[in-house]
């Protein structure tokens, strides 16, 4: 009897164990399952708030060709409800446009992610809401230009078509002289080809010296010989005799350069803006190993250096070759407002080579942005992302298809342009793009880049080329997303 009462206790006890146990488990799986869902959301969130972005800035553009509010919601309301289609699980209410101003419209959207794991305590969405105002007026620019100065740029008279284009959206861009607003725009210019020359710059980009030293070794083997008495009286020698030993003998051979050409970065930073590790003087590199054409061997490349223009050497024939160094002396225009500079700029563009577009796109980056602010000083430092009533913009141009790559592992030039837009437009760097008769795939990729369809161009002769510029200049000089 007593056996049989204390197995009933013990059952009793094990099944409320049980009972606390499962009960103790449900609060958990909701927070791991809430925390999971809400990442999920705030992701969402992030694409959603580039999409208003988009929106508001499509909407204040028609604004300004149509003077209607009503055309400008309505337009804002279907580039949004595109950018937002066919995303999995996620819910937008109707973009709600207001107009707080004479320079300002406002958007707003009501969003819901559906939950996955949250749905088991009854939490079947998560709710957040976006906003942004695009305002038009005088406000603070930093504006790139990105040049395709590649061998087809030749033909057609497409250069002189270039410069005439370019120098016209620089005087709409620009303030006039003496003006309350001069100075707050200033332009940055990046030309490419299949390289960037670094110019000025190269040091900072680097870490390594213009004029540097590449050296080489071969080993042969060689008989070490020498004379040996074979007979001798006293300290005389009445027979001699050449003995040969073989041995291996080491030479070193040496090649300089004196190259600011570079290529494009590789390892961890190869599609973002951190600035590359700033060496003093001393500890810039000037000898390096035949073939390295890094300042480090590290494979992350942990300092975002930029690989160079470099020499391999042959042993076999005691020989050299240099690879890189052809680049043309076009080298990047660091943030003005000097009209004249800018001009005089635009005005000894040429052209020849391969398209290397990634290079020049990277580059358009690093001019304005903030992560570079110990490269470009002074007076050429950009402005913060966060820099009131301000705007960063990129133009990127070319006439034909990217082709050249130095890191092809990391992908083609179009492809590794493709990351690097992806990763300039989180932020909220704005870019527009022309196509200048360009191939189907130089198109392609000006299309992905542009910051949506309506920053996109696709110019086919001179005329249309200006004015392509001329509708970006004024763009630019108008939209402002306001933070």
């Amino acid at each position: 009897m007593w056996t049989m009462r204390l197995r009933r206790v013990w059952r009793d006890q094990a099944a409320n164990i049980s009972m606390i146990w499962a009960l103790s488990l449900l609060p958990i799986f909701a927070i791991a399952g809430l925390a999971i869902d809400s990442q999920v959301a705030f992701g969402k969130k992030d694409r959603i708030q580039h999409a208003v972005d988009s929106a508001v800035l499509a909407g204040a553009r028609m604004l300004q060709s149509s003077n209607s509010e009503t055309d400008g919601t309505a337009h804002a309301r279907a580039y949004f409800a595109s950018l937002t289609a066919q995303d999995p699980g996620l819910t937008c209410g109707e973009l709600q446009l207001s107009y707080p101003g004479n320079d300002e419209i406002t958007a707003t959207v009501q969003c819901s992610q559906a939950t996955m794991l949250s749905q088991a305590v009854g939490k079947a969405k998560l709710d957040f809401e976006v906003t942004s105002t695009a305002t038009y007026g005088v406000g603070k620019l930093d504006v790139a230009f990105v040049f395709d100065i590649s061998g087809s740029m030749n033909s057609y008279g497409r250069l002189g078509d270039l410069k005439l284009a370019a120098a016209d959206a620089v005087d709409t861009l620009l303030p006039a002289p003496g003006s309350s607003s001069e100075g707050d725009v200033r332009i940055a210019m990046s030309a490419y080809n299949s390289m960037i020359d670094a110019g000025p710059f190269f040091e900072e980009v680097t870490g390594m010296k213009a004029n540097r030293t590449y050296v080489g070794t071969r080993t042969v083997r060689e008989n070490q010989c020498e004379w040996v008495c074979r007979f001798a009286i006293g300290p005389y020698c009445f027979s001699w005799e050449q003995r040969c030993t073989p041995r291996d003998v080491t030479y070193t051979s040496t090649k300089s350069i004196n190259s600011t050409c570079v290529y494009e970065r590789d390892g961890n930073f190869k599609f973002n803006e951190v600035q590359p590790t700033q060496r003093s003087t001393p500890e810039l590199v000037t000898q390096l190993p035949a073939g390295q054409v890094r300042a480090t061997t590290d494979s992350a490349n942990a300092h975002g250096f930029m690989a160079t223009a470099y020499a391999t050497y042959n042993p076999s024939n005691d020989s050299w070759s240099t690879y890189g160094t052809d680049c043309l002396s076009v080298k990047p225009f660091e943030l003005s407002h000097n009209k004249t500079q800018i001009k005089a700029y635009i005005t000894g563009l040429y052209a020849n080579g391969g398209t290397a577009g990634h290079q020049g796109v990277a580059w358009g980056w690093y001019l304005i942005s903030p992560e570079w602010k110990d490269v470009f000083d002074n007076n050429a430092e950009p402005l913060s992302y966060d820099e009131p009533d301000s705007i960063k913009a990129m133009i990127i141009m070319t006439d034909g298809e990217f082709n050249s790559q130095f890191y092809g592992s990391q992908g083609n030039s179009m492809n590794q342009a493709k990351a690097l837009c992806d990763a300039i437009k989180l932020k909220d760097v704005v870019v527009y793009t022309i196509a200048f008769d360009a191939p189907d795939a130089g198109k392609q990729v000006l299309e992905y880049c542009a910051t949506n369809p309506e920053f996109y161009f696709n110019a086919t002769n001179g005329q249309e080329l200006k004015d392509s510029y001329q509708t970006i200049a004024s763009s630019i000089s108008d939209l402002r997303i306001k933070r």
